[in-house]
């Protein structure tokens, strides 16, 4: 077996798992509060920003495989897997941290909202 095909089936493994466990480790932690801790109110902008520069790493990345550059390819994609991980865990500070802002909205646009949070979540 190629060390290629190795690689894509460990990766493969990897994607699957924490497609998974992340999911549901999000789920469990929302749950959870820190008390005593003011709301880091500040965060939003912040993991905002680095999912905004997750989206554009993960663009050029496509570029890159379809230019060829396997190894550029690469970099940028754990670059991006590393960004995640940053914003997953300001992320859930900030929800461990702060109360939950219900959707008060209403008709059509509950519904609209409420589709693309699933497909989002998903």
């Amino acid at each position: 077996m190629s060390v290629h095909i190795k690689n894509k089936k460990k990766y493969n493994l990897w994607v699957w798992l924490l497609s998974i466990l992340i999911p549901v480790v999000v789920a469990i932690l929302f749950s959870v509060r820190i008390p005593g801790v003011e709301p880091l109110t500040f965060l939003p902008p912040i993991y905002a920003t680095i999912n905004a520069i997750t989206a554009i790493i993960l663009v050029v990345s496509v570029i890159q495989i379809k230019k060829g550059n396997r190894a550029g390819h690469e970099r940028l994609m754990k670059i991006a897997i590393l960004l995640s991980c940053l914003f997953l865990i300001l992320y859930m500070a900030y929800h461990m941290t702060s109360d939950p802002t219900p959707y008060e909205g209403e008709g059509v646009l509950r519904g609209i909202y409420y589709f693309l949070l699933i497909s989002h979540i998903i």
